[in-house]
This record gives structure tokens, sequence and C-alpha cells, in this order.
């Protein structure tokens, strides 16, 4: 593989990582067990999983084929087709890639912080966001005796709700409003923390290709 090709395929698997959601990526996690329970426990993000794949031989620039077969699983025809159009253009990005950055990983990274630090003022912080009651009602009653899911589950709704438009400024901002300072603290810090995680990672495989 030339230099140029495999960088590009990085690339391409770190578009697909930064656009996975968490259960997503906990879904294709769930398909690949025979990476080992504790290693599947440590992996993070979509190129953590995507390098345990190519150390045991299952990706690669020439056979993407369990990767797709992943991505089918999950439901995400529109990753599955950048992936074949990367094939058709004979191992070549067709278009821009996006760089590591605010994305769905920072969020989910923010989600997670949250549901593990804000405790019982979840609800303020859902409201702030404009969860209604009745949302929270019906979040209650899905999950009555797991806090944990209960936030999860709000923050989630909220992300659907905005869209393109979610951020985790949006979700620091509200946690400043309902004066949870520290756990707005907290969020940045691991979304920070996060972030020079992957593009650490990113940067190991671009020198392994080179």
């Amino acid at each position: 593989m030339a230099a140029g090709e495999g960088i590009e395929f990085n690339f391409l698997l770190n578009d697909i990582s930064q656009n996975l959601s968490q259960e997503e990526l906990d879904s294709m996690k769930f398909l690949c067990k025979d990476i080992g329970k504790r290693r599947l426990e440590k992996l993070s993000s979509g190129l953590q999983l995507f390098q345990a794949l190519e150390e045991q031989d299952k990706l690669s620039k020439e056979d993407t084929q369990f990767l797709a077969k992943l991505l089918s699983n999950i439901k995400r025809s529109d990753l599955e087709k950048k992936l074949a159009a990367f094939h058709r253009g004979g191992g070549h990005l067709q278009q821009p890639t996006c760089e590591v950055g605010p994305n769905s990983h920072d969020l989910n990274v923010a989600i997670d912080t949250i549901s593990d630090n804000i405790g019982k003022d979840w609800r303020n912080l859902a409201r702030k966001l404009r969860i209604t009651e009745a949302q929270l009602q019906h979040i209650e009653y899905n999950y009555p005796h797991d806090m944990k899911r209960q936030i999860e589950s709000a923050l989630t709704e909220w992300q659907r709700n905005k869209g393109s438009d979610a951020s985790v400024d949006n979700l620091v901002a509200a946690l400043r409003s309902c004066r949870l300072n520290m756990v707005a603290d907290t969020v940045e810090e691991e979304v920070n923390e996060s972030r020079f995680s992957e593009k650490l990672l990113f940067c190991i495989q671009l020198v392994k290709v080179i």
C-alpha cells in the first residue's frame, strides 16, 4: 500500500468514527466479541475499535467487508456508502473528510460525563434544555430505578430535537445557567482530554502508514 493511499484510508476511518454515536459504537463492539471482553470495555471510540480490527486482520484498505457488515447491522447506510465510494474511487476519497474537532463523539463524552456527575439536578438541566414535563414523566416511567439511564435518555432526546445544532457548548451553557459550574468544568475537561487522545491516536496511525 502506498503511503498516500494509507493516509487517505485512515482519514476515511477517522471520518466514520467521528460520525458514530455512542449507542452505535456499543452495537458495533457487541458484534466484535473476538476482540475480547476486557479490551472491548476499554475501547471508547470508533478509531480504537478499527485499530483493534486491523490488528486482527479483519480490516484493511483492501478488505473492508467486515466493517461494511458492521455499518449495515447498525443501519448506517450513509457511512457504508462512503466506504463503497472509497473503493469505487480506487482507494481515494470522493469528498472532503472532517477534521478532529467538535462532533458527535464530543457530545457522547459530554453526555456520559453529565450522566456520571449531575445527580438529582438532572431535571433542572432537562427543563433548561426544553425537555417537556410529559417527556420527563415518560423517561422516569421507562427507567424508574435507574437515574443514569434517565439522564442519558433526557440528553439523547435533547440531542435528537436539536439535530445538527446540538453542541457541547450548548450543554455547558445550560449547566452554568443552572449554576452547575463544577459539572460544566468537568465536561470541558473530559471533552478536551478526549479530543487530545483522539488526535494522538490518529497521528500514531498516520505515522505507521508513513
